[in-house]
C-alpha cells in the first residue's frame, strides 16, 4: 500500500490467481495461469485481502473523504462508480476520496459505455425479455456519438480508453474500469479487445454478466450456458462476474437460484478464473421491467447470500447496491432501501453488512487460495434445480439433521486435507446437522473467527468414524478443517 491506499497491483492479485509477469505490468500476475495449473493454484502464493465491493456509491453532492471512510468502515476495500458518479466532472473526486480513504475505485464512465453501445444497438434495446434492476440504473439506452477522427465504433472505444488513461492512469487508487453490464453476445468481441487494453495498463476490465433468469433475446443465444461458453471464449475475462437477485416478495427464493450458482462454478473452474458475484442487498418492485418484486434482505438474509456464494467458490462479494436509487417516475423499477439512505442515513443493513464483511474478512483469507472441489445439498425434502445431492465419499460419510449446503475445498499442494463449508439452507430457522466422517479421517478443526485461524475439536468415535453435531443460526455457516491419517 502506498499511503493507506492499496496499489493497483494489490488489488488485482485479489482478483484471481495467475503466473507473475515481470517488468512493468507486475500487477497483472494474478489475472493469469500457468499452463496445466488448476485454477486458485498459485492464488496461495501471494497474500491478500478477500475483494469486497458495492455499486451506486454516494451520488456526487456527497462524494467526499467522510462518506468514502463510512465505506471503508464497513468492511468494503473497493468501489465501482455509479449514482451520477459517471463522468469526467465526477470521476476526479471518487478517486482522490477513495485512495485518501484506502479504497480501489473501479471507474465507470457514461461516454464510454454509450460508445460500446453503438457498436452494437440491436442487442441492447428496452424491451427485450427480462431486463434487470441493474440494467435499469446503470445500462445506456442510447448510443453514443463517435469521436471525430474514430472511422468505426470499435475505434471510437479505444480512442476513449486512451483517454481515460491518459487522465487518471497514474491516480493511485485507480483499480480498474467498469466497461459494460449485462451485455449481448454481439458486444463481446469488443469487449474482449477493451479489455485486452485494460489489462495491458495493468487495469481491471470489470464486465458482469447476466443471471440464469434473463431472456434469450437478451443474451443473443440459445441458453444461458452457451452465452457464457461464448463470453469465456471470446472476451477472456480475468473474472467472471454476475448478479442474482434471489430474495422474493412473501418469502422464499427464485427457482433457478443453484441452478445459476452450478453453472457459473463449473464454467469458471474450467476457464480457470475466479468467480464474483453481486448480492441482493435492496429490495425493488421490477414488475414493470418483468421481474417478481424482491423483499428487502434482513442480516441473515445477506450473510445467506453471502455463504452460498461462498460454498460454490466465489472469490469476491459485491454489493448491489451501497446507496439508495431514487425513483423516478418514468423507472420500471421501483427501489425499497439500500445500506444507506437517500438522504444519507445508514439504514439497519449497513450495520448488517459491517458484521457480514467483518467475517468475510476473518474466513475469506482462508478461502481465497482454496479450489472449489464439490457443492452438495443434503437433507432437502426436495433437490432445487441445478443442486446435486448428498453422496457419502472419502471425506464425508453421512450428514444428517437439517438442511445444509455442503462446500469442499482443496489447497493445492496439500493431499491429506479438504476444508468444509457447512451452510444452513435456510435463512429463517436454526439448523442442527449431524456429520460423520470415514475412519480415514483423523483429526476435525473448525474455524474460529474470534482466534483467527482452527481450533481442534475431539468429536465422538463410534465404530471408527468421527460423529460431530454443530447448530448453526439463520444464514450462518461452519468452516471445518479435515486431515486425514
Amino acid at each position: 500500500m502506498r499511503d493507506g491506499v492499496m496499489s493497483r497491483a494489490h488489488f488485482l492479485r485479489m482478483a484471481g490467481a495467475g503466473v507473475a509477469f515481470s517488468g512493468l505490468f507486475a500487477g497483472l500476475d494474478l489475472f493469469f495461469r500457468a499452463p496445466g495449473a488448476s485454477a486458485g493454484s498459485e492464488r496461495s502464493l501471494v497474500p491478500g485481502r478477500y475483494p469486497v465491493g458495492l455499486w451506486w456509491p454516494p451520488p456526487p453532492g456527497k462524494t467526499n473523504a467522510y462518506r468514502y471512510r463510512e465505506i471503508s468502515e464497513a468492511g468494503f476495500n473497493f468501489v465501482i462508480g455509479g449514482n451520477g458518479v459517471t463522468n469526467d466532472e465526477t470521476n476526479p473526486a471518487a478517486l482522490d476520496a477513495a485512495a485518501e480513504c484506502g479504497l480501489s475505485f473501479v471507474l465507470t464512465d457514461g461516454r464510454l459505455q454509450r460508445l460500446i453501445l453503438n457498436a452494437a444497438p440491436e442487442g441492447q434495446r428496452a424491451g427485450d425479455g427480462v431486463r434487470s434492476p441493474m440494467r435499469v440504473l446503470s445500462g445506456p439506452d442510447r448510443p453514443g456519438a463517435l469521436h471525430r477522427s474514430a472511422p468505426s465504433p470499435g475505434e471510437a472505444v479505444r480512442l476513449r480508453l486512451l483517454a481515460l488513461l491518459k487522465r487518471y492512469g497514474s491516480h493511485p487508487a485507480l483499480a480498474g474500469i467498469n466497461l459494460f453490464d449485462e451485455p449481448h453476445r454481439r458486444l463481446f468481441g469488443l469487449l474482449g479487445r477493451s479489455g485486452e487494453l485494460l489489462l495491458e495498463a495493468g487495469l481491471l476490465p470489470h464486465v458482469n454478466v447476466w443471471p440464469s433468469y434473463a431472456s434469450l433475446r437478451a443474451l443473443g443465444t440459445g441458453s444461458y450456458e452457451r452465452y457464457l461458453e461464448l463470453y469465456l471464449d471470446v472476451v477472456k475475462p480475468p473474472v467472471l462476474s454476475f448478479d442474482h437477485y434471489p430474495l422474493l416478495s412473501g418469502g422464499g427464493i427464485t427457482g433457478d437460484y443453484f441452478h445459476n450458482w452450478a453453472v457459473i462454478r463449473r464454467l469458471s473452474l474450467r476457464a480457470g478464473i475466479p468467480t464474483w458475484v453481486f448480492i441482493q442487498s435492496i429490495g425493488f418492485d421490477g414488475r414493470r421491467a418483468g421481474l417478481a418484486p424482491r423483499r428487502t434482505p434482513d442480516g441473515p438474509e445477506l450473510l445467506w447470500q453471502v455463504n452460498v456464494a461462498l460454498a460454490y467458490g466465489a472469490k469476491g462479494i459485491q454489493y448491489f447496491t451501497y446507496w439508495t436509487p431514487e425513483n423516478t417516475p418514468a423507472s420500471p423499477v421501483r427501489f425499497g432501501s439500500a445500506l444507506v439512505s437517500r438522504d444519507g442515513r445508514r439504514t439497519p443493513l449497513y450495520g448488517h453488512a459491517r458484521g457480514v464483511n467483518a467475517y468475510l474478512k476473518s474466513i475469506g483469507r482462508v478461502l481465497l487460495p482454496l479450489v472449489s472441489e464439490s457443492v452438495s445439498h443434503a437433507g432437502e425434502r426436495r433437490l432445487p434445480r441445478g443442486a446435486s445431492g448428498f453422496r457419502r465419499d472419502g471425506w464425508v460419510h453421512a450428514v444428517s439433521g437439517s438442511p445444509v449446503i455442503l462446500g469442499r475445498f482443496r489447497r493445492p499442494g496439500h493431499r491429506g486435507v479438504r476444508y468444509l463449508l457447512v451452510v444452513n439452507r435456510s435463512c429463517a430457522r436454526v439448523a442442527k446437522t449431524g456429520l460423520e466422517f470415514p475412519a480415514r479421517v483423523a483429526r476435525v478443526h473448525r474455524f474460529d473467527r474470534a482466534r483467527g485461524g482452527f481450533v481442534r475439536l475431539r468429536p465422538l468415535r463410534r465404530r471408527g468414524r468421527l460423529r460431530l453435531g454443530t447448530r448453526l443460526v439463520p444464514g450462518s455457516a461452519g468452516f471445518f478443517l479435515l486431515r486425514i491419517r
